[in-house]
């Protein structure tokens, strides 16, 4: 997967392009792996730039486009998982939402895994395309991320939002659940990257 910032990126909405590698590019990282140089792969600069707006405590959000991602890598998935679990053990949290533009069907069941894994830092929109995405995006900075005006746009346009919270009364119960939902996917998940 190559993360790639959007020109249009400001400090408190950075937008973020996510797409396939390249053909050619795969071969030269087999070629390069057999000649054992390390390469820093494109998610850690997008982890990077997160972080870099945690050291300077800026409050932020993304705007993350994946119209053009087909086959999302695996390893990146974990490498992302780690991190926000890393991350959410901060006290402050900076970053407040995201709005993530999902239109397969591959890519949006990988998300879905990822947030079983573990729970996102911030709330999370999906949405269908990038005109949803801005749209969704100046709403929120208008009237607030719970107003009614986000609630009802999110109905309209069949946004999906992934909460950050855990329910502390079905607390032990959603663990024991999602661990074996967790393992049922992932086996499933797996094979179905084999076949």
């Amino acid at each position: 997967m190559l993360f790639t910032f959007n020109e249009k990126s400001q400090e408190t909405c950075i937008r973020i392009d996510i797409k396939d590698k390249e053909k050619k590019e795969k071969k030269e990282k087999k070629e390069k792996k057999e000649k054992k140089e390390k390469k820093t792969s494109s998610i850690h600069l997008f982890l990077d730039k997160w972080r870099e707006q945690y050291d300077k405590k800026i409050k932020f959000s993304f705007i993350i486009d994946t119209s053009l991602l087909t086959s999302p890598s695996v390893k990146d998935c974990y490498t992302a998982i780690k991190f926000i679990r890393k991350i959410k053990k901060e006290k402050t949290q900076y970053l407040q939402y995201s709005i993530i533009i999902i239109n397969n069907y591959t890519v949006r069941n990988m998300l879905f895994y990822i947030f079983k894994i573990q729970k996102p830092v911030a709330p999370v929109f999906i949405v269908k395309n990038l005109e949803i995405a801005e749209s969704l995006n100046t709403n929120i900075n208008i009237s607030g991320l719970s107003s009614n005006l986000v609630t009802c746009f999110c109905e309209v346009h069949e946004v999906l939002y992934i909460s950050n919270k855990v329910d502390p009364d079905n607390y032990v119960i959603d663990k024991t659940l999602e661990a074996v939902d967790t393992i049922d996917d992932s086996i499933q998940a797996l094979q179905a990257l084999v076949d």
